[in-house]
């Protein structure tokens, strides 16, 4: 068994040599004067490309996917940047807009009168804690407070005041969620979110203010709650004084006192006035904005600049009932990634379009991916109508636990080596990174928003009607893999259940000829099931026999010392492959959320050593999926992957 692994994986490096032989060594090198060159030689204007990408319940993603994709190596004038949003999503927000500060006004009413003894609620937390936040900056940006010019700092009197109150009120939540603690490690990574150019030296000279600022919040709040003698705020100020030695506790105590109190006093006279539900409507803003909130802002900004590609907005209604040029049905119809693009095809693209490009929320692609397109519809005579990417699923490497960390870095290995070879023999597309042609995609009739993988089904459906077979693009995109193991499993059973709804469809389409369905299911059948239950049942066979061998069912001297050590050689070998992996590919891994310390660092990395481990559940979500599927309970509802903040 642990031959025949061994064997399978040595074609890994088969696939490396071909794909990097064909496709990696093979690219041209471009910009955008010599596609322009060429455009003009061929006398015709740079292709015009359409972006689109689906995004619901993606606001923590979504603002920097967009303005990657603005800058995008390309004439501004020849490409543009769709966002599809979901209107439930919008509805959804606004129905929790209304209970979430009505909620909050209730326990500040008694709070404030020192009356609250109920359990408080995740949301009444954080809009209290946003409010909170809010309301001691501008104290502490007005008063400035010249007999402590310390606490003052240019880095938070300079800075726009959004900027400060969210990192502010992403540390303050932070601390509580901590008991009066938060690590180096959040602490470090926050800052490199709001400020991507400092150094940890900046980071360490900076920080220590923001938690004097910090203070009053957690003191008030914890007023409120009745923990403010409690092990809360013993644990705040001691750290607050730990992290610069300048500030004394006694400070700290008499400055969160003095603003607590201000701040106690306006929330008082706002309920007073009958002011604080207008106010709390503009924090809820900013703790719990939309996607479409952030694309309109985005979206606004960059109209600013005519360097900027046009940036397009469109929301899905909720009762559209996902058919390419299709209808409103007057009743809500479940969201799936291909009803948003049926929307959005026929209303939101430009006329000029001659290609579109796909992907998904937290995508980077390559910057000069759009480059390519473009050389290769001016300069081959027979343009493919299909191109697929890779999609290297590790930025978020160091925000996830080792299964995702492991599916994530061989995931990354099979795209970048493996999927030049699977398109030898399968029409295999993603829903990422991908480009296809609009006349193609128009013959098509859009997306089937029925199944799970519409990608897939959109691939083989393209070959089955028009021949149609995609090609290899050797520009990658960075992705994000599921951080959980519920995420990773949900993710890949929806994987599995789609590819069995493609073969299902396939197996009892009568519109297709026959001879070119049977090579296409065989093929689906090798690459899905078979090879499913293959690495699942050999998965499965050493943990039996270490069970087996625990119980004393297994005698320890069957396997001879001379295999052992080819065991021991292989495992060793495999371990060596995974960190060559992680160093391979480490340039495309968010490095702002890698800890600050070294030893941090090498323990983040050091979690490949599960890989034994981690290869048992691999494959799991898609056998679950044949089982599910035998059983009649496989699920028929797409469910969205949850991302990680970057």
């Amino acid at each position: 068994m642990y031959l025949l692994f061994f064997l399978l994986f040595t074609r890994f490096f088969f696939w490396k040599e071909y794909s990097e032989g064909n496709f990696w060594r093979k690219k041209p090198e471009l910009s955008l004067a010599k596609v322009q060159k060429l455009a003009e030689q061929s006398q015709e204007q740079l292709p015009f490309l359409s972006i689109l990408i689906p995004a619901r319940n993606e606001a923590v993603v979504i603002e920097k996917t967009v303005r990657h994709m603005a800058a995008l190596n390309y004439d501004p004038q020849r490409f543009e940047v769709i966002v599809v949003t979901d209107a439930k999503e919008r509805l959804k927000n606004i129905n929790d807009q209304k209970n979430y500060i009505l909620d909050t006004m209730q326990f500040l009413s008694y709070a404030v009168a020192n009356n609250w003894r109920g359990q408080l609620r995740p949301h009444v937390q954080e809009l209290t804690i946003g409010l909170l936040a809010d309301l001691c900056l501008a104290e502490y940006k007005d008063q400035s407070y010249q007999a402590e010019p310390w606490l003052m700092p240019p880095t938070l009197t300079d800075e726009p005041f959004w900027k400060s109150r969210l990192l502010l009120y992403e540390l303050t939540s932070g601390i509580l969620k901590g008991n009066g603690r938060i690590s180096l490690h959040r602490v470090y990574r926050l800052f490199r979110r709001y400020y991507p150019d400092l150094k940890d030296r900046e980071i360490e000279r900076i920080y220590p203010n923001y938690l004097c600022l910090a203070v009053p919040i957690i003191q008030r709040f914890a007023s409120w709650t009745g923990n403010d003698h409690g092990a809360l705020m013993q644990n705040v100020v001691q750290y607050s004084a730990r992290a610069n030695h300048r500030i004394t506790q006694e400070i700290v105590s008499r400055l969160a006192k003095m603003v607590g109190d201000r701040v106690h006093q306006a929330i008082v006279n706002m309920i007073s006035a009958d002011t604080l539900q207008g106010y709390l409507s503009d924090i809820y803003e900013f703790c719990f904005p939309s996607t479409q909130q952030i694309v309109e802002q985005v979206r606004s900004e960059l109209s600013l600049s005519n360097r900027n590609p046009l940036i397009k907005h469109l929301e899905v209604p909720d009762d559209f009932d996902g058919k390419f040029n299709g209808k409103r049905l007057g009743q809500s119809v479940p969201s799936t990634k291909g009803r948003a693009l049926n929307y959005a095809l026929p209303l939101a693209v430009d006329e000029r379009t001659v290609m579109y490009g796909f992907y998904d929320a937290e995508s980077r692609p390559d910057p000069d991916v759009l480059l390519y397109i473009a050389y290769r519809l001016l300069t081959d005579s027979k343009p493919v109508r299909i191109f697929q990417g890779p999609a290297f699923q590790v930025r978020n490497f160091y925000d996830i636990g080792p299964l995702s960390k492991l599916a994530g870095l061989y995931q990354t290995v099979s795209h970048d080596w493996y999927l030049p070879i699977m398109f030898r023999r399968l029409p295999f597309v993603e829903g990422t990174n991908l480009y296809i042609e609009r006349k193609l995609l128009d013959e098509l009739g859009g997306y089937d928003s029925s199944i799970l993988t519409e990608d897939l089904e959109l691939g083989t459906r393209a070959y089955l009607q028009t021949g149609a077979w995609p090609e290899y693009l050797p520009y990658p995109s960075s992705e994000q893999t599921p951080a959980t193991v519920k995420g990773f499993y949900r993710q890949r059973l929806r994987w599995g259940t789609g590819f069995l709804q493609v073969m299902d469809k396939i197996s009892h389409d009568q519109n297709y000829a026959k001879e070119a369905k049977r090579p296409l299911m065989r093929e689906l059948m090798l690459k899905g099931p078979v090879e499913w239950s293959f690495f699942q049942f050999a998965t499965l066979v050493p943990p039996l026999i270490m069970i087996l061998w625990l119980f004393g069912q297994v005698d320890a001297e069957i396997v001879p010392n001379a295999v052992r050590h080819v065991i021991n050689g292989l495992s060793l070998v495999y371990i060596s492959f995974t960190f060559y992996a992680f160093f391979r590919y480490r340039k495309h891994l968010d490095t702002a959320a890698r800890p600050h310390t070294w030893y941090g660092r090498c323990a983040a990395v050091a979690q490949l050593l599960f890989l034994p481990l981690a290869s048992f559940f691999f494959p799991v979500p898609f056998t679950s999926a044949l089982l599910l599927k035998s059983v009649n309970k496989h699920p028929t509802l797409w469910t969205k992957t949850p991302r990680s903040k970057e």
